[in-house]
């Protein structure tokens, strides 16, 4: 049901909704909609309708710092755009609903940019019924825990003229899922080097779930977590056994998310952070940590994902020259969202922004458990960006503000 807010967007104009705004934690329509940008700033809101629309303008949709935009307008006014951007910041979310019914829809392409070091999703419900319909989504800048969903399908390679070879091309993978007769098609476009499709071939499920992307958030192997008995290798635990939390309660491990991936894509997006022993506090790592991107650490209280920490010197990605052939992580799930110790270092357990078919083992869960179960998120604050992080902590970490780098430039 709509709540009367209206917001211009005719012409070209930036608007923020953030925190107190009149829109923050409601819904609201827009009354034109022309070549402007739309940013909702950690907050939820939704638009739930559309007067007008200016023909051949671009719009941008932008969600940041745990913000979440549903656009649950439909398709049909929106075909008379020339372009539509959806930017997708830390730890935040926009869903775009085309509605019931598409015949013939006019905007075929968006663009999808991920950006930040925390997770984002982005997520595309097809119409109901969409006849003679072609959806292309040019995707870029995801990273470890990103979620792409777009029709809710399976994908298959869009093989082109020339069979599997000419699924990549112009320096893109080319996926598809659906047809443009009935039901509508989906095709999804990302950038590649050519080497990392040879890489992509050899294992296609370590990056694609059905009709999602996803990237784990993981220990990689090696990690020592604490158990009642000592230190174990996370690689040597198993269903069952028990794991020390920071609060020095035992909890019984429920599952562990295996996932291997080839040199060439863990030195891409899925780069490994290694904080060095000491790094963090005196004796804290006890040794070298190694673990995802996106993976939270507990500082100070806080919930602070690795690749927010770097500092180029003692926390830092670690070189591709440096890496195995294969990079093994693993994800430690317990009925809670807990904090364990990883190498003297409190770190968290799985939660549910990472998808659970990402892993290897998927039907290992699936044939234990049945059904996906949800893991609530523990009620501390998280940092998926340097720029949130608090100024002593940055300067105690020795941090640069981004900010201030860039002034200085």
């Amino acid at each position: 049901m709509a709540s009367g807010i209206q917001i211009d967007l005719g012409g070209n104009q930036t608007v923020t909704i953030g925190e107190g705004d009149e829109a923050a934690g409601s819904s609201f329509a827009i009354s034109a909609l022309g070549s402007s940008e739309l940013t909702v700033d950690g907050v939820d809101t939704r638009v739930d309708g559309i007067a007008s629309v200016t023909a051949g303008s671009s719009a941008t949709f932008n969600a940041i710092n745990g913000g979440n935009l549903l656009i649950d307008q439909g398709i049909g006014k929106l075909g008379v755009l020339n372009s539509m951007k959806f930017g997708v910041g830390d730890n935040s979310g926009i869903t775009f609903d085309a509605g019931a019914l598409s015949v013939g829809n006019m905007l075929s392409s968006y663009e999808v940019e991920f950006s930040g070091d925390g997770t984002g999703s982005f997520t595309f419900e097809k119409p109901t019924v969409s006849l003679l319909d072609n959806y292309t989504f040019n995707v870029k800048g995801m990273q470890e825990g990103d979620q792409l969903n777009l029709g809710g399908g399976d994908w298959s390679l869009d093989e082109g003229f020339l069979g599997w070879q000419d699924a990549y091309r112009d320096g893109q993978l080319n996926l598809v899922q659906g047809n443009d007769l009935i039901g509508g098609k989906v095709v999804a476009r990302v950038d590649m080097t050519e080497e990392q499709y040879q890489e992509f071939l050899k294992d296609p499920d370590a990056y694609l779930s059905g009709g999602k992307f996803t990237y784990p958030v993981c220990f990689a192997a090696g990690t020592m977590i604490s158990t009642p008995d000592g230190e174990a290798a996370v690689e040597t635990l198993s269903i069952g056994d028990l794991v020390m939390t920071a609060s020095g309660k035992q909890v019984p491990v429920k599952w562990i998310g295996r996932q291997t991936i080839r040199r060439l894509a863990a030195a891409g997006n899925y780069s490994p952070v290694r904080i060095r022993e000491g790094a963090l506090a005196a004796g804290i790592p006890n040794q070298d940590l190694v673990l995802t991107a996106s993976h939270g650490v507990i500082l100070d209280d806080l919930v602070i994902n690795a690749g927010a920490l770097i500092n180029h010197d003692t926390i830092d990605y670690v070189p591709g020259s440096e890496l195995p052939d294969a990079v093994t992580y693993y994800h430690i799930e317990t009925d809670n969202h807990e904090v364990i110790l990883a190498n003297g270092t409190e770190a968290e357990t799985y939660v549910d922004y990472v998808d659970r078919q990402a892993f290897d083992n998927y039907a290992e869960y699936v044939a234990l458990y049945g059904i996906e179960t949800r893991v609530v998120e523990m009620p501390r604050h998280r940092i998926s960006s340097r720029r949130l992080l608090p100024l002593a902590l940055r300067e105690r970490l020795g941090i640069e503000d981004v900010m201030s780098v860039a002034k200085t430039a």
